[in-house]
């Protein structure tokens, strides 16, 4: 019986103790307001770009798939919404037939992009747009010799993915992205329009700054 009181004492004054200890904590209202804001992200990513549709996609005749980089920077207007500028580069997209033929594919262009933050993964969307540049080194086929080549024309990009958590405050994800060119025709092709999914690995770093 003695114990049984000793227990119910002890928490008594553990409760009490708490309840003190509680009241002393600041509230929500009381905590100072951070003093530091994400300005946006700076991102370089590398992968596959993807050939599909079309005589530029063509299994047989078409060109191969290319290795592809990626840089970007981008500016948060709030926590849905942000901007900011790309480019990409693919490395040699090889004839399926003509093996010396390559084309290297370069872009920049504006961006928009939505954002959606669930627990640690960051999902996000994006539409672009710009100025596709390719280009075309001479080469033989067949015992005939051709001179190189390089044109542009407009272009659109569009897809998204999802980050996590990486490393030194930075996120690494997939990014699924379809771009689209308008025409792709030279003195020894004509491609029309051409397509290329880009799968790529992306590192995202944040920037922060100090509020003003």
């Amino acid at each position: 019986m003695r114990g049984l009181l000793l227990a119910v004492g002890l928490l008594a004054c553990a409760r009490t103790a708490g309840a003190q200890g509680a009241a002393g904590l600041p509230g929500l209202e009381d905590l100072p307001e951070p003093t530091r804001y994400l300005a946006g992200y700076v991102s370089a990513g590398g992968g596959w770009a993807v050939p599909f549709g079309g005589h530029w996609g063509d299994k047989d005749a078409g060109f191969k798939p290319s290795n592809v980089f990626s840089l970007a920077a981008s500016k948060r207007v709030d926590e849905l919404l942000s901007y900011g500028l790309e480019t990409s580069y693919s490395l040699r997209h090889e004839n399926r037939v003509m093996k010396d033929l390559g084309l290297k594919v370069f872009s920049m262009g504006p961006f928009a992009k939505v954002s959606y933050l669930e627990g640690e993964k960051l999902f996000y969307g994006v539409l672009g747009a710009g100025l596709y540049q390719w280009s075309q080194p001479a080469f033989t086929s067949g015992g005939t010799r051709y001179g190189s080549d390089s044109g542009s024309s407009a272009g659109l990009s569009l897809g998204g993915g999802v980050a996590y958590p990486f490393w030194w405050g930075t996120l690494l994800g997939l990014d699924l992205r379809w771009h689209h060119i308008f025409n792709m025709k030279g003195s020894n092709f004509n491609l029309d329009s051409a397509d290329n999914l880009n799968v790529m690995l992306v590192l995202h770093y944040g920037v922060w700054k100090d509020k003003k």
